[in-house]
């Protein structure tokens, strides 16, 4: 009967540590699934970014924000932050992060566009979330990829 004790009491010590991992919260996983340059004019041209964020968790969770560094063809272009509060739902969410490069850099992109056939993004991101339990969470996300001529208006 002695050794009964110490066995139940690890069995319920086990099976209450299981039903509270269930209940923590986990980190959302990010991952760019689109990039897209919208348009261009003599003022500016605009990209968006399109992120899916999957919460694994039973409730909702905020992005507190996104930090961003922006390369077009190697060369730097942007870095800032979209300080912009979303609210992530439970499951698979959308978040788009726009970005607008301003007069000054416009022409070297364009010309940096006109030289490529293929020119090329490299971003780096870190999304800030404010996760029940774990408290602010951070997720980085970088991503090289190709910018689809093919898709692009210019307005000159």
């Amino acid at each position: 009967m002695r050794r009964a004790v110490p066995s139940l009491v690890f069995v319920l010590f086990f099976f209450t540590a299981c039903a509270a991992y269930q209940n923590l919260a986990h980190p959302p996983k990010v991952t760019l699934t689109d990039v897209q340059l919208t348009g261009a004019s003599l003022a500016g041209a605009d990209l968006v970014f399109r992120f899916q964020v999957d919460n694994l968790n039973r409730r909702g969770m905020v992005l507190d924000g996104i930090g961003y560094k922006l390369r077009l063809n190697g060369e730097p272009m942007l870095e800032g932050r979209h300080d912009q509060r979303i609210e992530i739902a439970a499951g698979t969410s959308t978040v788009e992060l726009p970005m607008t490069v301003g007069y000054a850099d416009l022409l070297r992109i364009l010309r940096g566009l006109a030289a490529s056939s293929k020119p090329t993004y490299d971003l780096d991101a870190d999304f800030r979330f404010a996760v029940p339990v774990l408290g602010s969470v951070s997720v980085p996300v970088s991503r090289r990829g190709v910018i689809p001529l093919d898709k692009v208006r210019l307005d000159l």
